[in-house]
């Protein structure tokens, strides 16, 4: 509820008061330098930290501004971005302290500003100035808190202990996955994505263990959180680990999971392999054996990070399972061996779909190189890789040859 303290314009050595926080940038920016020299906490620090803690402080000088002209206190719509922040920071695990110490650093880099325009004579005021600033900051972290707190105990209550229970029901097949769910009022969906995943390695988990670990730990809770943000109708179910997990995605619509995993990708600031399969809830086990065994192959056939499905991966899902038709698969290939380029450039052709000229572009040559040794191909094993039924077993000979040297 907004609250008044002057109808009147503060007004400071001849000016108003806001005059030092709305004429240029630098007002931000020793907020900004204040905020994060006053603390150590690395969700505030590293690049994306900084980035949001500039956003904010930008946002707070612009609120105190209008607060030292205007006597009143910001209302709940203007303090709506505020909200969503904290929101979104209590998803993501970080404490609550450093928040509000942040918050406390800029609004004293702010009155600092405020103070240094004021002249002879104006101790009154200045303190009402003041009077403003501390009212806006008790406002500020009402508001910072109570978002906090309420959005901490949702997540807690749907990706705490009760979403991990449920996840790891639904994942074994125990049969209480229903009654837990129905205890906590989450709505089994008819189906779910069951996606498999892994996480590269940030560049910030190096060091010594603790520093690894914090950084490992922090990247997961990024990670986390962009799960928690995804609704789609519902909220996605998860167990993570800092290299990887499981999550349920329910009901999805096309590129939901896609979606899902790039905002994951993109919170955690590493890419992520991902391998997607469908079930309804009595068949996720299974399923998630599938969804892990796609996942080892996407791994050893080195394929780009991203979503993958069966049906992207049909021909080399089968070819996976040793047997007659693998080891026949693999002898197709012997005597390119013996020729060089010829096996680099069978690569290259079916890595670019194709594509002569790409794939000269790829191997740096020209493109009747490419088809003389396409040519050469031919001769040498009878298969034609300009037919698309040659193209067809020459890839999956290299699909073989791939999991066979892995």
């Amino acid at each position: 509820m907004p609250t008044t303290s002057t109808a009147e314009t503060v007004t400071l050595g001849g000016r108003p008061a806001s005059h030092c926080l709305r004429s240029t940038r630098d007002a931000t920016l020793t907020v900004v330098e204040r905020i994060l020299a006053s603390t150590d906490c690395r969700e505030l620090t590293d690049e994306t930290g900084r980035g949001e803690v500039a956003q904010i402080a930008a946002l707070c000088v612009e609120l105190a501004a209008d607060v030292l002209d205007s006597g009143t206190q910001p209302s709940s719509i203007d303090l709506s971005r505020l909200r969503e922040s904290a929101g979104r920071w209590a998803r993501a695990g970080m404490p609550i302290a450093p928040i509000l110490h942040a918050f406390h650093a800029g609004f004293s880099a702010g009155l600092r500003l405020v103070a240094d325009t004021a002249g002879p004579g104006e101790h009154a005021a200045l303190v009402d100035g003041a009077v403003l600033m501390f009212g806006l900051l008790d406002v500020v972290s009402e508001a910072v808190t109570s978002s906090y707190l309420d959005e901490y105990k949702a997540a807690a209550s749907l990706m705490g202990d009760v979403g991990h229970s449920l996840t790891t029901a639904l994942l074994a097949g125990d049969p209480r996955a229903h009654r837990i769910a129905e205890r906590s009022g989450i709505e089994l969906a008819a189906s779910y994505e069951v996606v498999a995943l892994h996480f590269s390695v940030h560049p910030d988990e190096s060091g010594s263990p603790a520093e690894r670990d914090i950084a490992a730990g922090m990247k997961q809770r990024r990670i986390h959180a962009a799960i928690a943000d995804a609704v789609s109708p519902s909220h996605p179910l998860a167990v993570l680990s800092p290299s990887g997990g499981t999550v349920l995605v329910p009901d999805t619509a096309p590129n939901t999971v896609e979606a899902i995993v790039d905002g994951m990708s993109a919170a955690g600031g590493v890419p992520i392999h991902a391998a997607s399969v469908t079930a309804v809830p009595s068949r996720i086990p299974e399923e998630a054996e599938n969804a892990y065994e796609l996942l080892r192959l996407v791994h050893r056939l080195e394929y780009r990070p991203g979503v993958h499905r069966i049906a992207d991966l049909a021909l080399e899902f089968q070819i996976a399972r040793p047997g007659v038709g693998r080891r026949h698969l693999q002898k197709i290939l012997d005597p390119l061996r013996l020729v060089p380029d010829l096996l680099p450039t069978l690569r290259a052709f079916v890595e670019t779909e194709a594509n002569r000229k790409k794939a000269a572009k790829q191997l740096v040559v020209h493109p009747n190189t490419v088809d003389y040794r396409l040519k050469r191909i031919e001769q040498i094993t009878g298969i034609d890789p300009m037919k698309s039924s040659g193209l067809r077993s020459l890839h999956a000979a290299l699909v073989a040859d791939s999991l066979d040297a892995r």
